[in-house]
């Protein structure tokens, strides 16, 4: 980032920034009191290793030869900044009362993810055991597993028309033949060649994929939108149990952690004394079922295996 660019900015986005700078000022403006190594100073304002470092965390799969340059660029970034928010200071802009409220809201939902966080991390890890039985209790993702080859027909329906269309759609026994069909109709359509992989079908569609033979075909259809899937080949691509122990880690750890995350937010509601006031009094009722919800949790072991 720098200084001519940020003259560019919104008003919103110049208070991001300032938003930013004051949450990193809080390491910086301590002066005396890090014995980190001092990188810059800004005035009397100085930028510490530690804050680089934190920097250079946020950034995912950096390779080695790439440090020395995010490293320039950190120190960059955290020198605008606190010119920036030397300037904010002066203008009382960290005395907003938006900002202040904005700050105040990033506290606290650092300070909630980090808890929460910390609760994840005390999640067990998956035993040889639970690798085992999910191995097998999975065969369409590992001992069986497939990757498909698809023609995908989307289908422009009208919503009005979607379930007459949809109950149409199992008659036919090939994509000409629904082609035919929907241009008759005057129905948009739009087809493409699809290859799946057994672990990128979402679990609740694997199964009826599966069972389906060459030639065949399923409709899906998600708030509105209608596809025909018509499986034209297979190729059978088995993976050996040691082959998905890695994936399979992956998604039993993000398992786990979730459900340590739900486990510990249950127990804090049952011990809270929670009460809802006004046009929000009906939240009562079903504020237990939705306890979790809203609550930021940053890296809980999220993986493509989630999706199953």
């Amino acid at each position: 980032m720098t200084i001519g660019s940020m003259k560019a900015m919104s008003r919103r986005g110049a208070q991001a920034l300032a938003l930013a700078a004051v949450a990193a000022l809080a390491a910086c403006g301590r002066h005396g009191t890090d014995s980190s190594q001092v990188v810059a100073s800004v005035g009397q304002d100085e930028i510490t290793e530690t804050q680089v470092n934190h920097a250079l965390e946020r950034q995912a799969n950096m390779r080695p030869d790439q440090v020395e340059s995010a490293s320039r660029q950190a120190v960059s970034t955290l020198v605008d900044q606190t010119i920036v928010l030397q300037k904010a200071r002066d203008l009382k802009i960290d005395r907003d009362e938006r900002v202040m409220q904005s700050i105040e809201s990033a506290k606290r939902e650092l300070v909630v993810s980090a808890y929460l966080n910390r609760i994840a991390d005390g999640a067990a890890k998956p035993s040889d055991k639970e690798i085992q039985a999910y191995y097998d209790e999975n065969p369409d993702l590992f001992s069986k597993r497939r990757v498909f080859a698809f023609e995908e027909v989307a289908v422009d329906a009208p919503p009005e028309r979607a379930k007459e269309i949809e109950a149409q759609l199992t008659t036919f026994k090939s994509p000409a033949e629904m082609g035919a069909y929907l241009k008759e109709k005057q129905i948009a359509a739009h087809a493409k060649q699809t290859t799946l992989a057994a672990e990128n079908v979402p679990m609740a569609l694997l199964k009826r994929v599966a069972a389906l033979a060459p030639g065949q075909g399923l409709i899906v259809t998600n708030e509105g939108a209608m596809r025909m899937l018509f499986l034209k080949a297979t190729q059978d691509a088995p993976m050996t149990l040691e082959q998905a122990r890695g994936p399979i880690t992956v998604f039993l750890v993000a398992q786990a952690r979730r459900q340590a995350v739900q486990n510990e937010m249950a127990s804090l509601h049952a011990g809270a004394k929670v009460a809802y006031f006004g046009k929000y009094a009906g939240m009562a009722a079903s504020a237990p079922a939705n306890a979790a919800s809203g609550v930021p949790v940053a890296s809980l072991g999220a993986s493509s295996a989630e999706q199953h």
